[in-house]
């Protein structure tokens, strides 16, 4: 269900997307960046189960996540995978945009969620009148780049109980993964059975509790150091 916000809301927004999107300190914004960003941004509401947007749709806006949880999946020889989760202050659509190619995934709700958007000429205006707010799209946009380049080392290096230890660090929230154990294995490339078993013995060491798509972090340290091998 889509929302039109009031001014305020959308200031709010818009101050809480100057915190939260990429490194601020780098390129911090002003008062009036924030006041233009505000002017420019919708809010959505997505039940869990909907879809943002499906593969191959023609991109037409830049989403970030304001609260929720958003899943990137993708169609592989039939079955369907997951490629990224998206929490709040994540950005999502702007490179299919800035490319002017196809969206690569589907972007679905796994619960209900709040995604802020911005049409996607009103962003590129944005951009060319505001250099301060084009200097930190940019920031985060590398700062996302930095991030996938490191989720490629982690899964090209060490074996798979240090991929499962990394990405249960990389995962966790307050101290817990709300994933299942089949996601976790998309998201690692791997069978189900092989991290069922790494999980396992994670568990018998006393370094996580497993639960109905629930995975307690118990022992961070003990984590990060099979992390490092």
């Amino acid at each position: 269900m889509s929302e039109e916000p009031t001014q305020v809301t959308s200031l709010s927004h818009a101050a809480w997307i100057a915190r939260s999107l990429g490194r601020g300190e780098l390129a911090p914004l002003d008062e009036d960046d924030i006041a233009h960003l505000a002017a420019e941004l919708g809010e959505t509401r997505y039940a869990g189960g909907m879809f943002v947007f499906r593969e191959q749709q023609a991109p037409a806006r830049v989403h970030v996540v304001r609260d929720g949880l958003i899943e990137l999946t993708l169609a592989v020889h039939g079955r369907r995978v997951t490629v990224q989760l998206l929490r709040p202050g994540d950005v999502f659509g702007d490179v299919p945009l800035l490319l002017r190619m196809q969206e690569a995934f589907d972007a679905r709700a796994r619960e209900d969620s709040l995604v802020l958007s911005i049409g996607g000429e009103r962003l590129f205006q944005l951009l060319r009148d505001r250099p301060g707010v084009a200097q930190r799209w940019l920031v985060s946009l590398a700062e996302r780049m930095a991030g996938i380049e490191r989720r490629l080392l982690d899964l090209l290096a060490g074996g798979l109980d240090a991929q499962v230890a990394t990405t249960l660090l990389r995962e966790g929230v307050s101290g817990r993964v709300a994933l299942s154990q089949e996601v976790l294995a998309e998201l690692l490339g791997a069978r189900r059975s092989s991290v069922n078993r790494v999980l396992r013995a994670l568990q018998d060491r006393g370094l996580v509790e497993l639960r109905y798509r629930d995975i307690r972090l118990l022992d961070p340290q003990g984590l990060a150091a099979i992390a490092s091998g």
